[in-house]
Order: structure tokens, then C-alpha cells, then sequence
């Protein structure tokens, strides 16, 4: 005869499964509690897409965060959708898109397409408690000398073709890198200027040639917020989990999510 097993091990086995069960549950409910509780969420509102960036890669890549922090967004790629009238229904707005069209197509010089009357909606909506994403190009090519500028703190350095780079935290203690390690990617590597003191830095970027540029800040203005995130003009660079991670804490951040 097989020796039966003491009738107590089943029964103890299983209430060590239904235990980790809900342990794990528990955590999960804690770690999505402030996100899907309320119907009540803050609006964002997209401006994307350009000659040289896909607006469906910089829409499915930037989807997957809006859609985890519960954040419902609009994605526009019409410029002139940008004035003071559309901004009233949204608390937050996201650039990434650069300021060059081409009217009279490729072969023609290029036409800045944001009026003064854009540029002072835009800083109007930050002063008056709007935040704002830019993210990669967006701070490329725009009239110089205006709100637009002013209020980004920063300007347009150009940049080499894609390559891989380090992107390095040089704050470790901001909301928006927690969580965020040192990463490699395989991106267009921004040389960007920097105007603002070294407190507001976030990221630098590296070249395996030592070259190195600001990559990402934030900053308050009046009762709004800013920040600038250089990463996403491949895929692998806007895909890349810390990018996203970066992009979600910024949401966050600029939303005062955990405030």
C-alpha cells in the first residue's frame, strides 16, 4: 500500500497559494489605486509629427504611457490647431514636433510655422497653471527671440546622425527620475543649449566619444510647469523602458499626480 500523505500538507499548500494570490492582488490594487479610482482626469493634448518624424511612431510610442497613468490624450498634427481657444480644455500640452514647414514643398526653403500669437498662447497656458512636455525636436527651429524660447529655457544645438549614447541621470532625487538607471540607446543624440541653472538639470547625453549635451530639464513657471526630454527619434529610443519610464514620471510630475 502507498502511505498516504498527512491530510494537513493539501490543505497547508493551498492556503500558501491563496495567500501569494492575494498578496499580489493587494499590491497590484496599491500601485493602481490613484490612477484608476476617479473618472476625473487631467487632458492632454499632442502636437505631433514632421518632416522627419513619423507622427504614427511618435503616437504609438508615446500611447503606451498615457494609456498606464490613465491620462486620456489628444493627437494633433495640424499646427494651426495650436492657439489660445484649444488650450482652454486641456491641463497639459506635448510637443514633439519641430518648427519648419515646407509650403511650397522639399525643394523650397522651409517656413517657421508658430505665430507670436501661438507663442503667447502657449506661455499664457504655462503662466496661468498649464504644464508642458517637450519632448526630442521640439525645441528645433522656432522663431528666435520669443515667448517660445523664453520659456523653454533652452535652445536647438543641432545634432549628429543616430548613434548610440548614454543617457546619464545627474539628479538622482527629482520625482521624474526615480526609478531611472544610467541607459544606452540607439538615438539622434541632441547637442542642445542650456540656458537654466545646473539645480534644473535632469539627464545629460553621451557619446562613446566623450561629446556630451544637456538632455532633459524641468522648471516652474509662475503656476505652471516645464519639462524637456531629448530621447525618441527611433524607436528604439522612444521605446526603450527607462524612456518610457521618464516620460511617465514626467506626466506625473507635471500633473502634480502625487501631490
Amino acid at each position: 500500500m502507498t502511505p498516504e500523505k498527512p491530510a494537513g500538507i493539501e490543505h497547508y499548500r493551498c492556503q500558501l497559494l491563496l495567500l501569494g494570490f492575494f498578496v499580489t492582488a493587494l499590491l497590484a490594487a496599491q500601485n493602481t489605486s490613484g490612477v484608476y479610482q476617479s473618472h476625473d482626469r487631467p487632458h492632454a493634448l499632442a502636437l505631433i509629427g514632421d518632416r522627419y518624424h513619423s507622427a504614427v511612431h511618435i503616437r504609438d510610442g508615446l500611447a503606451p504611457a498615457f494609456v498606464r497613468e490613465n491620462i486620456p490624450v489628444t493627437f494633433i498634427e495640424n499646427h494651426r490647431e495650436l492657439n489660445a481657444q484649444t488650450l482652454q480644455k486641456f491641463q497639459l500640452l506635448v510637443i514633439f514636433k519641430d518648427g519648419m514647414i515646407w509650403p511650397n514643398g522639399f525643394e523650397r526653403s522651409h517656413v517657421k510655422w508658430m505665430t507670436e500669437s501661438q507663442q503667447k498662447a502657449v506661455w499664457d497656458f504655462v503662466q496661468n497653471g498649464g504644464s508642458f512636455l517637450a519632448l526630442h525636436n521640439s525645441h528645433g527651429l522656432y522663431p528666435p527671440g520669443g515667448l517660445y524660447y523664453k520659456l523653454f529655457g533652452g535652445d536647438y544645438g543641432g545634432h549628429p546622425p543616430p548613434a548610440t549614447f548614454t543617457i546619464r541621470v545627474e539628479d538622482k532625487n527629482h520625482p521624474i527620475t526615480q526609478g531611472i538607471e544610467d541607459y544606452e540607446i540607439f538615438d539622434e543624440q541632441h547637442t542642445s543649449k542650456y540656458y537654466l541653472e545646473s539645480t534644473h538639470l535632469l539627464l545629460r547625453n553621451i557619446a562613446r566619444d566623450n561629446k556630451a549635451a544637456p538632455a532633459g530639464w524641468w522648471r516652474n513657471l509662475n503656476q505652471g510647469r516645464f519639462v524637456y526630454l531629448s530621447p525618441g527619434h527611433t524607436p528604439e529610443g522612444l521605446n526603450h523602458q527607462m524612456t518610457q519610464r521618464l516620460i511617465r514620471n514626467s506626466l506625473r510630475w507635471l500633473l502634480r499626480l502625487d501631490e
